[in-house]
C-alpha cells in the first residue's frame, strides 16, 4: 500500500476512534465507508479487530458505570445474532443486507424522535445486541442498535455498557468468520498497522468527550445511527 493511503486509513480510524471514545460505539460506521474507498481489505475483518480493541480501552476508563445486570441480556443477544448471522450470510447478498438493516435503523431512529423513547430495559438491551451481532457479523458495521437501545442512558454508563457488548461480540464475529474461511493473516497484520491512531483517537476522546452536555449525548447517538443507516443503504444500493 502506497504511504499517503495509509496514512489517510490511519486519520479515518483516528476521528472513528475519537467518536467512539466520546459516544460509545462509531468507530466501524464511520470508517467503513472510507476504509473501504482506501483498500477494501481493510473491511470488515480488520475493522472487527479493531472493534475488538477499542473497547477495551473505552471500558476500562467508564468501568465505575457498568451496569452489569446489562451483561446478563446482552451477552446471550449478541451471540444468538452471531450464531443467526452465520446461518444467513449466503442467503442474500451482502447488499441485500445492508439495504435491510439501513431501513430498520431509519424506523427506529424516527420512532425515537416521534414518539417512542427506548429505555435500557432488559428486553431493549437484548434485541439491540442480538441485531448488533446480526448486523456486524453481515456488514461489519453492528453499534446502531445498540446505540438505539442506550439512547436515553447517562454517557457514561452507554460507553461502559457498549464496550462490555462490543468486546465478546467481536470475538464471536472473528470466530464466525474463521470457521466460514474468511479470516487471514493479512486481515490482522493490517489491523495491526491501524492501532497507533486507534489510541491517539481514544487518548483525545476522554480529554474532550466529558464536555459534552449530556442532554446533546441522545442526539449526537441518534445521528450517528442515521449517519451509518444512510451509508449503508446506499451502499446496498448503488455499490
Amino acid at each position: 500500500m502506497e504511504l499517503h493511503l495509509l496514512l489517510f486509513a490511519l486519520l479515518v480510524i483516528f476521528t472513528g476512534s475519537f467518536i467512539q471514545g466520546v459516544l460509545g460505539y462509531g468507530v466501524a460506521l464511520f470508517s467503513a465507508p472510507l476504509l473501504f474507498l482506501i483498500n477494501p481489505a481493510f473491511v470488515p475483518v480488520p475493522l472487527i479487530i479493531i472493534g475488538g480493541v477499542l473497547p477495551l480501552l473505552v471500558f476500562w476508563s467508564n468501568r465505575q458505570a457498568l451496569v452489569r445486570r446489562d451483561l446478563l441480556f446482552a451477552y446471550p443477544g449478541s451471540l444468538f445474532g452471531v450464531i443467526l448471522a452465520a446461518l444467513l450470510v449466503g442467503l442474500l447478498s451482502a447488499e441485500a443486507w445492508q439495504v435491510v438493516f439501513a431501513l430498520l435503523i431509519l424506523l427506529a431512529v424516527g420512532l425515537s424522535l416521534r414518539a417512542l423513547h427506548f429505555q435500557p430495559s432488559s428486553s431493549v438491551i437484548f434485541a439491540g445486541s442480538f441485531g448488533a451481532g446480526l448486523m456486524g457479523t453481515l456488514t461489519g458495521v453492528g453499534g446502531p442498535p445498540l446505540g438505539l437501545a442506550y439512547q436515553n442512558a447517562h454517557p457514561f454508563r452507554v460507553r461502559a455498557s457498549l464496550s462490555a457488548i462490543f468486546i465478546p461480540t467481536s470475538i464471536f464475529s472473528l470466530l464466525a468468520l474463521s470457521v466460514a474461511g474468511r479470516v487471514q493473516v493479512s486481515d490482522w497484520l493490517l489491523a495491526f498497522s491501524l492501532f497507533p491512531a486507534v489510541f491517539l483517537g481514544f487518548w483525545l476522546s476522554r480529554r474532550l468527550g466529558a464536555r459534552i452536555p449530556v442532554a446533546l449525548f441522545r442526539y449526537l447517538t441518534l445521528g450517528i445511527a442515521s449517519l451509518a443507516a444512510v451509508y449503508t443503504l446506499i451502499a446496498g444500493l448503488f455499490f
